[in-house]
């Protein structure tokens, strides 16, 4: 997980072998753990996460009104219907999420510019997770230094 600063802000435990996305998500409920008014954006392998939300109830204090309401927010691309295309709208949507997501896709791929991350894996499996994190607080330090130095030459 990144924000939009391009830093890695979360990572889900090593789980060996090849797994989906939203299979991986769903065992290790990633959505529960996301924190109350998240606003999260997710690629197409995460179709369907949205509807995993659990609402909360909200009392409004003038009205006395309850309303129901997600606790957080993720959005997912649309994915062309069967037989039909998208409509402008959504695919002006699909090309703003993807503006965003990019950003971690950036990421992904300094991370995998580590040897140790981008190759085949072959030490033990338990010590997978703290390498990644290793991997990620120095891809974080580059970011930020990257980043200062591009503040310090525009100003």
């Amino acid at each position: 997980m990144t924000d939009g600063d391009h830093h890695i802000k979360a990572i889900s435990q090593h789980v060996p072998g090849a797994k989906s996305d939203k299979k991986l998500s769903d065992e290790t409920k990633t959505v529960d753990r996301l924190p109350d008014d998240c606003h999260g954006k997710a690629d197409k392998g995460y179709q369907g996460l949205a509807q995993q939300v659990a609402l909360v109830t909200l009392l409004n204090p003038e009205t006395g009104e309850l309303t129901h309401m997600p606790r957080l927010t993720l959005e997912t691309p649309f994915k062309k219907p069967k037989g039909a295309e998208l409509t402008e709208a959504q695919i002006e949507f699909n090309r703003q999420l993807s503006a965003i997501r990019v950003r971690v896709e950036h990421c992904i791929g300094w991370v995998k510019n580590w040897k140790i991350i981008g190759t085949r894996f072959r030490c033990a499996q338990s010590i997978y997770t703290l390498l990644m994190q290793v991997v990620a607080g120095l891809v974080n330090w580059q970011t930020q230094r990257w980043q200062q130095a591009k503040t310090q030459r525009a100003g």
